[in-house]
């Protein structure tokens, strides 16, 4: 169980810092609690925005489609711009549960049918 220990210890080494900057901090047996509460925010902007900043760590975070599939829909509340931005940080998760780089091509292709649609 995530303890508030862990809080305090962030807290004690950055005192400026925000819980969406507590993934590196966290033992890596808490990851998917640390998902769940991310997810548990209610106003889905800035469950969005914190799930944003775990964003590097969240190929180690979580290792399911399901799981990724959840953040893909939780990252969408944010506007066009921040989450095309994501894309980059995105590519090494969507290689490993697709089919390598072919797959991340797909993506990007279906980025830009999707964006000639709706500009």
């Amino acid at each position: 169980m995530l303890q508030e220990k862990h809080f305090t210890n962030l807290k004690s080494i950055h005192p400026d810092s925000n819980p969406i900057e507590i993934a590196p901090y966290l033992p890596k047996a808490h990851y998917p609690e640390a998902i769940a509460i991310l997810h548990s925010i209610q106003d889905k902007y800035y469950s969005a925005q914190a799930l944003q900043g775990c964003l590097p760590y969240f190929d180690a975070l979580t290792s399911t489609f399901p799981d990724f599939a959840k953040a893909l829909d939780t990252l969408a509340y944010q506007n066009r711009s921040d989450l095309l931005e994501l894309l980059p940080t995105l590519r090494p998760i969507i290689m490993r549960l697709g089919e390598g780089e072919e797959t991340f091509l797909d993506v990007l292709q279906s980025v830009r049918e999707v964006c000639k649609q709706w500009p």
